[in-house]
């Protein structure tokens, strides 16, 4: 959990730690090839694409790998076929619509809304095909900025679940304090430029 007053720099450090900004001092090590999913309020969708594409485009590998199949981009090479299959298959790709629809179930956009395109929700349901697009990436490390803003009680609960069963490694900027108790493991309290540790919630 990270947390501290407004203008702390909590976001700043967010954007060093995802690489979209240049840290002034110090380094950032992640494991090479881990998957990072950020959560990014003003990230660029598509209104015109179907919900379940933008929230399934999350996982960027199995998506183009599917495309690649559909459109036989593999010409007359069967190695590179069976390349391609193996890869869907190591990333679980042949389930990646159900998770990605269970995923946006669960954040409270119902299935028959699935196929309708992004422009038929408000500004809040938006983000939350965002933080599902950020979800289903499967990602070994995860950035979240406020992931509970504009999300009910009932979504808040799926995401705690979510989160308390999650594998790897989650950063999580919230104001929240009922939703950091439930899940992390440790709070980073931002203050006067520095970053202190508190282990527990």
């Amino acid at each position: 959990g990270l947390v501290g007053a407004n203008g702390s720099g909590k976001t700043t450090f967010l954007k060093i730690v995802a690489g979209d900004e240049t840290a002034s001092d110090g380094t950032v090590v992640i494991n090479k090839g881990a998957r990072v999913g950020v959560l990014r309020q003003d990230q660029f969708m598509s209104d015109e694409e179907p919900i379940l594409d933008v929230a399934m485009s999350g996982d960027a590998l199995v998506t183009k790998a599917l495309a690649d199949l559909k459109n036989h981009a593999w010409g007359n090479d069967p190695t590179k076929l069976v390349e391609l299959e193996d890869l869907i298959r190591a990333y679980d790709g042949y389930t990646l619509e159900a998770r990605s629809s269970a995923i946006l179930e669960g954040l409270g956009i119902p299935t028959p809304q699935h196929r309708l395109p992004l422009r038929t929700l408000s500004g809040g349901f938006k983000l939350r095909v965002l933080l599902a697009q950020v979800l289903v990436g499967g990602p070994d490390v995860l950035l979240l900025d406020e992931p509970t803003n504009h999300l009910d009680i009932l979504s808040i609960r799926w995401l705690e679940k979510f989160l308390a069963a999650y594998k790897g490694c989650a950063v999580v900027i919230s104001h929240d304090r009922r939703f950091l108790d439930n899940v992390v493991t440790s709070i980073l309290d931002v203050d006067y430029g520095t970053i202190i540790e508190y282990p527990g919630s």
